[in-house]
């Protein structure tokens, strides 16, 4: 639960990807756009830039598991609703849960009139039960780390020991599986 806060995810991939053994399972979840929608409308109101880099969506990350060299990527996602009794609990509930990786967030101290316009404009996010809430969109993923193919050429060298890997490797017809494809 921390691909969000990485400022390239896409290069975190691709380490995982060369630390992980052949045949190694990668499991991870992150936050999606659906994520604090509510929070981005609050300073969006206020005439304010985002409150934090964007989230990047499930598909895409997908897609970013293929090209970082993963084999057979499964995404997911779900939305949760957390609530909170005033503006104090959500805000020291979001510093807790970790970094802002936007490059482009604001490099100065916050006045207590700037925190007081956004404790006004939070107040939008009362529900019936007059709790404040927020919705967060859990992004779950998984992939395997397949073994390296070898490039085919006029004339291919392929290691012995790369050879008995793939030999080892069980081998799954096509179109076979559990259908999550």
């Amino acid at each position: 639960m921390m691909l969000h806060l990485a400022a390239d995810p896409e290069a975190l991939l691709q380490q995982w990807h060369r630390v992980l053994a052949v045949d190694g399972f990668l499991m991870f979840s992150t936050l999606g756009p659906g994520s604090l929608h509510g929070l981005r409308q609050a300073y969006a109101r206020l005439g304010w830039p985002a409150p934090h880099a964007p989230f990047v969506d499930m598909h895409d990350l997908g897609d970013m598991l293929v090209r970082a060299g993963f084999a057979d990527p499964v995404m997911d996602q779900e939305t949760l609703t957390l609530t909170w009794p005033d503006a104090d609990a959500l805000l020291g509930e979001l510093r807790g849960l970790g970094g802002n990786a936007d490059p482009w967030r604001s490099q100065g101290l916050r006045t207590p009139r700037w925190r007081g316009r956004l404790h006004t404009e939070l107040q939008q996010l009362q529900g019936p039960d007059g709790r404040l809430r927020l919705d967060f969109e859990l992004v779950y993923g998984h992939a395997f780390r397949a073994a390296p193919k070898p490039r085919v050429a006029a004339q291919t060298t392929v290691a012995l020991e790369d050879l008995r890997a793939m030999a080892r490797s069980p081998r799954r017809p096509s179109g076979a599986g559990d259908g999550l494809r």
